[in-house]
């Protein structure tokens, strides 16, 4: 038996064998302990890169790209912002061919916001690219833009 009562695969258990040493620098048999009964610093490190891919492979998966028909149906939750996106982002961001990044696309949206929020907030009152100045908005505050921009990077609850 392996970690947490799980049986361990034969590779794995080869390979924990093959990195235990006995005090004498010969190899351990199976079955057969290491006189200091301490495990070796390779079985250690193996062990612990296991349990690391282990516990990252539990991870969720992202959530998919919605498709256009599902984009073209997403609105934030405040009807006041609701308003701003129907106006202005929906136009570039619930369609592909446009080239901006979809609504609620969280791998397109990843790398932007790395860049961090007051970066986007710029690039969106100044235009950036194909982004025209102002996102296209002309009664939008600063604090609107970045309420849009957390919508559309998925980081609010929607409705829709």
């Amino acid at each position: 038996m392996g970690l947490h009562g799980l049986r361990a695969s034969f590779e794995t258990r080869f390979a924990l064998l093959r990195m235990t040493k006995r005090a004498d620098g010969k190899p351990t048999r199976q079955g057969e302990e290491r006189p200091s009964g301490r495990v070796s610093n390779r079985a250690r490190t193996l062990s612990a890169t296991i349990l690391a891919l282990t516990i990252s492979a539990c991870s969720p998966a992202p959530k998919p790209a919605p498709t256009p028909a599902q984009a073209a149906l997403l609105k934030p939750a405040d009807t006041r912002l609701a308003g701003l996106y129907e106006t202005s982002c929906k136009a570039c961001h619930a369609i592909p061919e446009s080239g901006a990044p979809m609504v609620h696309d969280t791998a397109a949206w990843a790398p932007r916001l790395k860049q961090g929020m007051p970066l986007l907030v710029d690039h969106t009152i100044l235009g950036f690219n194909a982004m025209p100045a102002g996102g296209q908005c002309a009664t939008c505050t600063p604090a609107d833009l970045e309420a849009l921009i957390r919508f559309m990077a998925d980081l609010e609850e929607s409705a829709g």
